[in-house]
């Protein structure tokens, strides 16, 4: 498993949770930070700043799709934008 394939699913896992956010798409299958291909490969590449944005951006998914399944619109919008941010720090510090 590359660093590309990380940086992909994370990136799908992001459209997957904006698509049921707006409506076109099913409810996410939501994963814990060490369930997923980026859990498992930082387990392996341990870098603690990496590891701490990762948690936070899978709480933030799980957060978005909560206010989203609640009706909140602005909170799930708000809060995938921060999971966008966060997506956009991990691929940088990923390939850098």
């Amino acid at each position: 498993m590359g660093v590309d394939e990380v940086v992909l699913a994370h990136f799908q896992y992001i459209e997957a949770a904006a698509a049921f956010l707006e409506g076109s798409g099913p409810e996410p299958e939501l994963s814990s930070a060490d369930e997923c291909l980026m859990g498992k490969w930082l387990a392996e590449h341990p870098d603690e700043r990496m590891v701490e944005l990762h948690e936070r951006f899978h709480e933030l998914i799980r957060q978005a799709v909560d206010a989203g399944k609640r009706g909140d619109k602005e909170a799930a919008r708000m809060l995938l934008d921060q999971a966008y941010t966060l997506y956009a720090q991990l691929e940088h510090g990923l390939f850098a």
